[in-house]
């Protein structure tokens, strides 16, 4: 009822304020419209200052606990961004020993940045999300010494693409150059078995049964592979592997998007915490995402990684010290958005997003089967032989 109250409220305002300027006479409307402009930018910035609060109150709880100024490293989303970013945390240290590091982030991605432990704190905020970045002019009692926003090619210049790896155009974008690419996650055995134990996949419940992942969105549609082939993929992996397929994702579960349908699959979607994602990731065998979150989450844990890209070159994507691969179709308009001009990413796709629907899915099964070769817990199922 508030969801759909506040959009209510918020049209009778706007139209009962359309009605008193419609009857003013245009002189007084004229004469009123500075002061008009004054009052609604006084609102806005008492407004923002309401939603600093939180923040303000815990920096200078923190700054005095410590006894220390504050560095602040802020990334709000997304997920692949904010992991992405964690290696920055080092190099800013190296600049700055002596201050207190703060990772600001969105609530949804303060704990998964805690298990890093790249940062001295993690503010999560349920209010800022992307593209929030801090003011470059905020301060508290001179309790902050720098700022960092880390942005993409693409947020910055909004027209060019970025050349390099997605840490390292992070990076760049402070000035920065990192010599370890490969963030890392630690999540603990208690947070790992308490997951498993939640979401019916602790040991006992399933054995020694291959754990697979995947995340095929929604997303950008630009960035999606068709869910019809997605089933077919978990078929095939079923008919030879006795294997537990998790789906990750962010559909609801309620029908309202096509991912719902697929089955074969323990759909946790929308469900876990980032933490638990983290968790969950790092017992699966194999990881089959499209360019999303679980892609570079997989390489902070170690897990085994067969990505589907096709906007954006796999090689500024994929973890940098872990087993990964990035299956792709030739098509002309390849790695669109790694162009200057930028490629149709925000807009949609000229060509029919042909670099995804051109990828088949015996390709994709064939990349997993090699990456599964390698995993201890491989248990391929022996094919029945009829005799007559």
């Amino acid at each position: 009822m508030e969801i759909v109250g506040r959009p209510l409220r918020r049209a009778i305002v706007i139209s009962f304020r359309q009605f008193v300027l419609s009857i003013l006479p245009g002189p007084l409307r004229f004469a009123l419209r500075p002061w008009w402009r004054k009052f609604v930018g006084f609102k806005i910035g008492v407004r923002e200052w309401i939603r600093f609060i939180p923040f303000k109150t815990w920096l200078v709880f923190q700054c005095a606990r410590h006894r220390k100024k504050a560095v602040i490293i802020c990334r709000c989303g997304a997920l692949g961004d904010v992991v992405c970013t964690l290696p920055i945390c080092g190099e800013i240290r190296k600049r700055h020993p002596q201050r207190l590091m703060i990772f600001v982030t969105a609530a949804v991605y303060r704990d998964m940045v805690l298990l890093s432990r790249a940062a001295d704190l993690a503010f999560g905020s349920r209010s800022w999300g992307w593209p929030f970045s801090m003011p470059d002019n905020f301060n508290v009692l001179g309790l902050v010494d720098t700022i960092y926003n880390p942005k993409t090619t693409d947020e910055r210049f909004k027209t060019s693409g970025a050349t390099c790896h997605l840490t390292d155009d992070l990076a760049g974008s402070c000035g920065l150059t990192v010599a370890a690419r490969q963030p890392r996650l630690c999540p603990s055995s208690s947070l790992i078995k308490k997951t498993r134990t939640a979401y019916g996949l602790a040991e006992d419940m399933i054995g020694n049964r291959l754990i697979i992942g995947i995340n095929g969105g929604p997303s950008w549609p630009v960035r999606t592979w068709d869910v019809s082939k997605w089933q077919k993929l978990i078929n095939k992996i079923h008919s030879e592997y006795d294997a537990v397929i998790i789906q990750f994702g962010t559909n609801k579960g309620d029908g309202s998007s096509e991912y719902d349908n697929l089955t074969g699959v323990k759909s946790l979607s929308n469900r876990l915490k980032s933490e638990e994602i983290v968790a969950l990731i790092a017992i699966c065998d194999l990881i089959i995402s499209i360019d999303s979150g679980p892609v570079h989450l997989a390489g902070t844990v170690g897990t085994p990684v067969v990505g589907l890209f096709g906007p954006v070159n796999p090689r500024y994507r994929l973890p940098t010290d872990s087993p990964a691969v990035g299956l792709f179709s030739d098509v002309p308009c390849l790695f669109c958005h790694n162009k200057t001009p930028l490629g149709h990413w925000y807009t949609g796709c000229p060509n029919n997003i042909s670099c995804m629907k051109n990828l088949d899915d015996q390709t994709v099964f064939e990349a997993a089967k090699s990456m599964l070769a390698h995993s201890k817990k491989r248990e391929v199922k022996e094919s029945l032989m009829v005799f007559d």
